[in-house]
């Protein structure tokens, strides 16, 4: 039959809007959605009875309107949508159709099929490229694997035990200096050149001068850029260049000489110099300068980041009791005569908590985005090949099964019920994870301790905007311009 004399007949049969409207034609995404839903549906009615039926939300017209308002203010997107649709919707992110889910069911579904699902295509492309093919994002099967299995060398426990007495020491550093210049902290500015130079410090043995620092920023801004003809795209890649070749001919320089590599300071290099590929094969040299850049990267952003949430979120009136509580763990943790991993674990749970629930409260991630290959059911739905799946941490976070009282700060919560453990994915969840989550809240609870035991409390600075400005990729953070004062 014609498709196209079908819509009069009997429009109600395979859509739940009937004749598409002038829009919905226009628009690729919902056109094909109609198309898809239409022939899946004369298929299914035949075998099976039952109708074709996609998750509720909308694409719009190339996913320019639902990306944009995502980059406005990506968690009260989420949020929105959660409350109008329920855990799992359609929509668009970086311009391609997504369905986002986050209830239980849904994940737990999702984690029986993800590791067979691409992930790179679903990143934007100007990511893709400047992330290098030796980026974990971008690599499946027995590549990724074995990129994984180096990632636990350097982020694992026995490197956490190592990166603990150096954290503490630039950290004590850092606020030393804070409360003997008495100027404002800027939550965004000042804590992410301190986590940069420290993740520099801890990945490559030093802190590098001011202008390779810059490049860092020039790369980050670069990740994110519209597309390959935007001058941050290009900024980005001529940064991601000089950080490369920056950190080559110092590592080449540490390698020369045994007893460089073997020094403490270098525990990230001296890993890196045996790591295999998944054929058994030595890293290259330029592999391992391209694997430091990224994973400071990567981890430096994450850590500035909760650092900062964690600032702000205590410095609120109605979480007074909160900070009173972190004081007083702080202040006993201070009382230890050395910080170690353990003294951490055992004297730091509440200061942990406090951590993870930032993490929640404010998440700064989506989860990952992985591309759908083939049609397929999904959660009782239908999902066409092509779409993004996305098990997003923050319609988790606000699952009041898991969470009670979602939308209230408390730490508490990470002490008592294992229920909640188990839906707290804030780095995604799969084979795709952050993997450097427990280094980013390990850092964090240091940081609290000196910083909460320094000063006694701190105020938005004159002129500061009521609501703190963020800045949405590729991490939710503090926007620069942003201070509080500090009272000791």
């Amino acid at each position: 039959h014609h498709h196209h004399h079908h819509h009069h007949h009997h429009p109600k049969k395979y859509s739940s809007r009937g004749v598409p409207s002038f829009a919905a034609v226009k628009d690729d995404a919902n056109a094909r959605d109609e198309d898809f839903l239409h022939k899946l549906g004369v298929k299914l009615r035949k075998e099976t009875g039952r109708e074709a039926k996609m998750p509720p939300g909308r694409v719009g017209l190339f996913g320019v309107r639902e990306t944009l308002e995502y980059l406005m203010d990506s968690n009260a997107f989420v949020e929105t949508r959660v409350k109008k649709y329920g855990p799992i919707f359609k929509t668009a992110f970086f311009f391609k159709p997504t369905i986002a889910f986050g209830s239980k069911e849904a994940v737990d579904e999702f984690k029986s099929f993800e590791a067979s699902l691409p992930a790179d295509e679903a990143l934007p492309e100007t990511f893709r490229e400047l992330h290098t093919e030796y980026g974990a994002l971008k690599q499946s099967g027995a590549k990724h694997k074995a990129t994984r299995k180096n990632f636990s060398r350097v982020l694992g426990r026995e490197a956490l035990e190592a990166y603990v007495p150096e954290i503490a020491m630039r950290t004590e550093e850092f606020v030393n200096k804070l409360k003997q210049r008495k100027v404002p902290l800027f939550l965004g500015k000042d804590i992410k050149r301190f986590a940069l130079k420290t993740l520099f410090y801890l990945f490559l043995g030093k802190v590098p001068e001011d202008s390779i620092i810059e490049e860092m920023y020039l790369y980050n801004a670069g990740l994110l850029s519209l597309g390959k003809f935007d001058p941050t795209f290009k900024k980005g890649e001529s940064a991601l260049e000089k950080l490369t070749q920056y950190v080559l001919e110092y590592y080449l320089e540490i390698k020369k000489d045994e007893a460089k590599l073997n020094a403490p300071e270098h525990f990230f290099l001296k890993q890196y110099s045996e790591a295999t590929d998944e054929f058994g094969d030595t890293f290259s040299d330029e592999r391992v300068a391209v694997t430091v850049v990224l994973m400071v990267w990567g981890s430096y952003i994450e850590a500035a980041a909760l650092m900062g949430h964690s600032i702000r979120i205590l410095g609120d009136k109605e979480n007074a009791d909160v900070l009173k509580k972190a004081k007083e763990e702080a202040r006993a943790l201070r009382e230890e005569e050395e910080q170690t991993l353990s003294t951490l674990a055992q004297k730091g749970k509440y200061l942990l908590a406090v951590s993870k629930e930032t993490l929640r409260f404010h998440p700064q991630t989506a989860g990952g985005l992985r591309v759908n290959p083939t049609d397929r059911t999904f959660c009782g739905y239908d999902i066409p090949a092509g779409y993004v799946l996305t098990a997003d941490p923050r319609i988790a976070f606000l699952d009041e099964s898991a969470f009670s009282d979602p939308k209230a700060f408390n730490p508490s919560r990470f002490l008592e019920a294992s229920k909640s453990e188990d839906r707290f994915f804030p780095g995604g969840m799969g084979q795709h994870q952050c993997p450097g989550i427990n280094l980013a809240t390990t850092m964090n609870v240091i940081f609290l301790t000196k910083f909460l035991t320094t000063f006694s409390s701190w105020t938005p600075s004159e002129g500061m905007p009521e609501e703190v400005p963020l800045v949405q990729v590729p991490i939710v953070i503090i926007a620069d311009e942003y201070s509080v004062d500090l009272m000791q």
